[in-house]
């Protein structure tokens, strides 16, 4: 009786055992090939609300002695201006209040509200109240609503490339996108430079041609489709292929070699930004070249 009472007992305790080791084996991960690693898309506002992002005033109290002595002097900072703020154009209506593009390029603007600028028309005469908000808005402002595209600041706030920074990141320098301190990563890269650079693109959920409440960090081309063949189109002018092609080379290709290895986000932009903003053919550059047709469809000047 004693010694059945005894196996009767190792049965069950061998039966817990197993039902155990069973349910360990259901529950705890268990070794797999190495997967991918990150590729820096951390989060996706594609029509969310605007994060309450930290300003350039704010950034400039502790970078006022880096960032602040250039900045008014670099491209990104005058995408748009006032009228008669350089670099100057020949001729701006007596109604214009602001200026979108470069000397040889360029539109004037007239507020008419907040966040809301109304475009001349190519005749020279009209105003359009609706082209800037479909069009410019979200590569020439930072902090386009999603719903009213209305924007928060004209030009480009430092939100607009390093994205939505924490109070905290003089700690953690290398949480800034695009940072000196931040591990380059190539995808990151041109996914922040792509998001007005590539013009031709457009976003699926909004249908506009520049995305849709893009985020530094965030999956650019899960909503906002590029054809990147259009690199091999010799029809496009020089300065879109280029930036067609950097990309293609890092998201098709796998290259390294990124935007910011050749182009400056501070500092002097004299020669490194000429190509791009100035001039049709990339050998006549720093030449005094003056390109005569629209670079863009996209922007019509």
């Amino acid at each position: 009786m004693k010694t059945c009472l005894m196996a009767a007992l190792l049965a069950m305790a061998c039966a817990f055992a197993w039902q155990g080791a069973a349910t360990q084996k259901d529950t705890v991960p268990q070794k797999t090939a190495s997967q991918p690693q990150a590729t820096g898309v951390r989060h996706d506002h594609v029509g969310k609300p605007l994060p309450d992002y930290m300003t350039g005033d704010q950034c400039l109290f502790c970078h006022r002695g880096v960032v602040g002595p250039t900045w008014q002097q670099e491209p990104h900072a005058w995408t748009i201006r006032e009228v008669g703020v350089p670099p100057s154009v020949p001729k701006p209506p007596a109604d214009a209040t602001h200026i979108i593009g470069s000397a040889q390029h360029f539109r004037a603007l007239k507020l008419i509200g907040y966040g809301k600028f109304a475009v001349l028309g190519n005749d020279g005469k009209t105003w359009q109240s609706d082209v800037f908000a479909t069009q410019c808005a979200g590569c020439h402002t930072t902090g386009v609503d999603p719903k009213t595209h209305a924007f928060s600041v004209f030009a480009f706030d430092c939100y607009s490339c390093h994205g939505d920074i924490t109070d905290d990141h003089s700690k953690k320098p290398e949480s800034v996108f695009l940072s000196s301190k931040r591990t380059r990563e190539p995808r990151e890269i041109v996914a922040i430079c792509g998001q007005c650079h590539l013009r031709g693109g457009r976003s699926q959920s909004s249908g506009l041609p520049y995305p849709n409440n893009f985020v530094a960090g965030d999956d650019l081309f899960a909503d906002f489709k590029v054809d990147l063949k259009r690199a091999d189109d010799p029809t496009l002018n020089t300065a879109d292929r280029h930036v067609y092609t950097y990309t293609r080379n890092v998201m098709e290709l796998g290259l390294k070699q990124t935007c910011m290895d050749c182009h400056r986000i501070h500092g002097d932009p004299a020669l490194k930004h000429a190509i791009c903003v100035d001039c049709e053919d990339p050998t006549d550059a720093g030449k005094g070249a003056k390109p005569a047709k629209p670079r863009s469809a996209t922007c019509d000047y």
